[in-house]
Order: C-alpha cells, then structure tokens, then sequence
C-alpha cells in the first residue's frame, strides 16, 4: 500500500477504533494497526513540513504564508514544480511493514458500531471487511 492510502484512513481508523468490539484480541489488533498509521502520518507531516519550509513564500517570522484560499504561497513556479513532485513522490512511498486487519460483522458489538460505506472504502487498504 502507499503512504497516500494511509493519510486517507488515518480519522476514519480513529473513529472505527472508538467503536465497541465483541473481541479483546480484534480490539488489540485494532490498537496496533491504529499505532502503525499514526506513526507513518507523523512521519508524512514531518517530511511535508520539510517541503513548506523549503519551498514556501516565509513571513518575518518564519511563517509560510498561505493565500486567501488556503493554499500555500510557494516561492516561484519552479519552486511549485518541486514542491508538488516532492509531495506527490512522499504520497507514493510504498508502506510494506504494516499487516491489514480482519473484521466482520460479528466482530462488532452492535449494529450501530458498523463502519459506514465511505468509512469502509476509506479502510479498504488496511482493513480487510470479511462477509
């Protein structure tokens, strides 16, 4: 899986996890899956830190400045070629260490536990979803 897989499930792992399962051993593995995503969207935030830092417009204080829109206010144009192909290639970083989890629908308390769909689409790398 890529690390862009795994910014994309990282809130919706936090709330799967906040869920009640009828398994101690399907919770703890939950646990730890949750640990392996935070840590690798922590290691993302830091390197895109890196890029801001490296590629953005900088305040008097140091501070990116970002547009009315939100969007970061980047050097030049070729300092936004560089800045998105760094992104764009830390997004693709292929994650081999981290093992998807198992769950049915029996591994959940209740029916109000159940993932929704775009939660579910949103897992699909990382959580295996068994009939």
């Amino acid at each position: 899986m890529k690390l862009r897989n795994l910014l994309e499930a990282n809130e919706p792992l936090k709330r799967l996890s906040e869920r009640r399962l009828a398994s101690y051993k399907k919770m703890r593995e939950l646990v730890k899956l949750r640990k392996a995503v935070e840590a690798e969207v922590e290691f993302y935030a830091a390197e895109e830190t890196k890029s801001v830092n490296t590629y953005a417009e900088l305040d008097d204080t140091g501070a990116p400045i970002f547009l009315p829109d939100g969007r970061l206010r980047l050097r030049d144009a070729e300092a936004k070629t560089a800045f998105e192909a760094e992104i764009e290639a830390l997004r693709d970083t292929e994650i081999d260490d981290i093992s998807p989890v198992s769950l049915s629908e029996a591994d959940f308390l209740t029916s109000s536990d159940l993932p929704t769909t775009n939660e579910m689409i949103a897992l699909e790398h990382i959580i295996n979803f068994e009939d």
